[in-house]
C-alpha cells in the first residue's frame, strides 16, 4: 500500500501516484467529515474494495474538488476507529496551522 506513512515520508516525489477521483456512479459518502482548513477537507470514508476487506480511511481532499487522497488506512473496528479520529484531528490541526500562517507553539 502506497498510502501508508513509512521513515522516509516525503523524501519521494508522489507525481505517479494519482490521486483517487471520485466517479458519478461510485460516488462515496463520507462516513464522518472532521472539517476543513487552507482549503481542504478531512473526512472518514469506510472502504470495501481493498484486498485487506472493509477499512476506515482517513482521507484528504481539496474542499472544492472531487480528487481525495488516502493518508491513514485503519481496520474497522472500534480501536480503528479512535486511531482513525486521532490520525485525522492532527491531519485538520496541521491545516490549520498551515492556514494560520504561524509557526507551531511548543508542546
Amino acid at each position: 500500500m502506497t498510502n501508508i506513512l513509512r521513515p522516509n515520508f516525503g523524501g519521494r516525489s508522489r507525481e505517479a501516484e494519482p490521486s483517487e477521483a471520485i466517479d458519478a456512479g461510485d460516488e462515496k459518502q463520507p462516513f464522518h467529515v472532521y472539517g476543513t482548513a487552507a482549503g481542504y477537507i478531512v473526512a472518514l470514508l469506510e472502504d470495501t474494495r481493498g484486498p485487506e476487506g472493509q477499512v476506515l480511511k482517513v482521507v484528504v481532499g481539496p474542499a472544492a474538488g472531487n480528487a481525495i487522497e488516502a493518508v491513514a488506512v485503519m481496520p474497522a473496528s472500534d480501536e480503528g476507529r479512535i486511531d482513525a479520529d486521532t490520525m485525522a484531528l492532527a491531519v485538520l490541526r496541521a491545516l490549520d496551522i498551515v492556514e494560520q500562517g504561524r509557526a507551531p507553539t511548543s508542546a
